[in-house]
């Protein structure tokens, strides 16, 4: 039997549970270990074991020493520059080829531009896989190798859309904070109780709620009593699309920029509807009309008019709980499988 190649994917692994380290951990267990000898090396060793960086830092240049190839998937595209810096320096130039990038977040091109002295050696790697096909295009013109991968799941535990019943329960699931949304959220469900459509729907409350806004979060969530905060959802216990399948519509009208939403992509495996700004990359994944509804970021009556659509009609949200749950297919990992191993072991 013929051994595999040595692959060194060098990321952040769980915990804690962010969009990386879930990220990472799919790309290693579902779509790499297949195919390759893989050492995963956790640069969250860094952070966690501080009194052993010297030690861990040789272990990290072996690590890059010995791979054949290096797949890198880690939150910030300074720590991927210098996996290419190091790689270089270790195996020469022409190594640089055996080096996939998937980029998290929508940092890594204006990092480049920002720092050009970066690009002749990361425009030498195999590829970068993008969340988005507007960062492949900015990619393309630094001179990279680039190609679409949408942030995924793994689809065996998706849950089927529930019938919507007499009371629509809208979800909130992402970190409490303005940015976020969860101030317009509140001030929109305001806006439909006082219309007299109290009794007509709920918002359950899921996620960490950051320093310096528990005073706010605290009187915002008392002026809407059909609100209630479930704390901070523990996904190393809990089954994700179990709990957002109990509701018909996530909420949200975030401002903050960041790549396609592993919430968004949760919530199509959950069989739930999406009603989110249109700010970032939710455009690309969630399609206004079809299986969610896009408002403006951060704007009260925008959010209100969504809300109360499918709080209205009841076919509008079967549709679109329907939609979300169809389009799904799109974001799992299984379906880039294949494509993945042949950019890698191409």
């Amino acid at each position: 039997m013929e051994s595999k190649k040595k692959l060194l994917f060098i990321g952040e692994f769980p915990p804690p549970y962010t969009g990386v380290t879930v990220k990472d951990s799919l790309i290693v267990d579902e779509i790499l270990s297949d195919a390759f000898d893989v050492e995963a090396f956790n640069l969250y060793r860094f952070k966690f074991e501080k009194t052993k960086t010297p030690l861990i830092a040789i272990e990290l240049l072996a690590a890059i020493k010995r791979a054949e190839h290096i797949c890198v998937g880690v939150g910030h595209p300074f720590r991927t520059c210098m996996v290419f810096r190091l790689a270089k320096m270790l195996h020469g130039e022409d190594f640089l080829d055996n080096i996939t990038v998937f980029m998290m977040g929508i940092g890594t091109p204006a990092y480049l531009r920002k720092h050009p002295s970066y690009v002749p050696d990361v425009s030498k790697g195999r590829c970068i896989f993008a969340e988005s096909e507007s960062l492949v295009h900015d990619l393309e013109q630094l001179g990279c190798t680039a190609r679409y991968l949408p942030n995924f799941r793994k689809g065996d535990r998706a849950r089927e859309p529930r019938p919507v019943g007499e009371v629509v329960r809208f979800v909130y699931f992402a970190q409490v904070r303005a940015e976020k949304g969860f101030d317009t959220l509140a001030e929109a469900a305001q806006v439909l109780n006082a219309e007299g459509l109290r009794d007509r729907f709920k918002i359950a409350v899921y996620g960490s709620v950051v320093d310096g806004y528990e005073d706010e979060f605290e009187r915002l969530l008392e002026s809407v009593p059909n609100m209630e905060y479930k704390g901070a959802f523990d996904a190393a216990k809990g089954d994700v699309y179990a709990e957002l399948n109990q509701y018909d519509a996530s909420s949200s009208s975030s401002s903050w920029r960041e790549g396609m939403s592993g919430s968004n992509i949760e919530c199509k495996f959950a069989g739930i509807a999406n009603i989110v700004s249109d700010a970032g990359f939710n455009p690309e994944c969630v399609h206004d009309g079809v299986d969610g509804l896009l408002v403006k970021p951060r704007d009260v009556e925008s959010l209100a008019n969504a809300m109360r659509n499918v709080i209205e009609d009841q076919r509008l949200l079967e549709r679109l709980k329907r939609g979300s749950w169809e389009s799904r297919m799109d974001y799992d990992v299984a379906a880039w499988r294949k494509e993945v191993l042949d950019v890698v072991d191409g």
